[in-house]
């Protein structure tokens, strides 16, 4: 029998959290590492309440685990990023909107920091991240999209509603002209 010390359960605990990492890591779509130090639990509160509006969640990592949890994983590129107070925002909706509000964060909050992160398995920098978050919203993009093919689509139906009307313009002419005929 192995003797089940507080050694045996840290083990546990820590591959317990490498493994919710890595699944996290693979279900999210981005992933962006900022640093919280120094910020109030108000503040931080007040970040993580407003990412859950877009589907994201915040966590807290410790460096040597979230290494060891990048191992395979989109998150191997930017491990060099694991220093000092880390947390992974994992995003499981629109990423651009995600990116938009940290970019914003770190205007409104001094100790706010992006270090870098990773969008649909590409690894970015935080100068990269910036010009993503100048990028419009998904919902804006799928507007330009349904438009772009909606014009063509009301062109066609205006000249096809012109013909029609045009026909209706003549056999009212010939009606009026067989009306007087008579």
């Amino acid at each position: 029998m192995i003797p089940r010390g507080p050694k045996t359960k840290r083990l546990e605990e820590k591959k317990r959290i490498v493994e919710d990492l890595k699944e996290k890591i693979s279900s999210s779509n981005a992933q962006i590492l900022v640093n919280l130090c120094g910020m109030t639990v108000e503040d931080t509160t007040q970040i993580r309440k407003e990412l859950k509006k877009f589907d994201a969640r915040v966590q807290v990592v410790k460096n040597t685990l979230a290494k060891i949890a990048a191992e395979d994983t989109v998150l191997k590129p930017v491990e060099e990023h694991f220093r000092g107070p880390t947390a992974i925002v994992f995003c499981y909706g629109d990423p651009v909107s995600v990116i938009k509000s940290l970019v914003k964060y770190e205007k409104d909050f001094e100790h706010f920091d992006i270090k870098a992160g990773v969008l649909e398995g590409k690894p970015l920098t935080k100068e990269q991240l910036v010009e993503v978050s100048k990028l419009p919203s998904r919902e804006v993009l799928v507007a330009k999209v349904v438009g772009t093919i909606q014009a063509p689509l009301y062109g066609l139906v205006g000249v096809l509603a012109a013909n029609l009307r045009n026909l209706i313009g003549v056999l009212y002419a010939i009606k009026q002209v067989k009306e007087q005929q008579q």
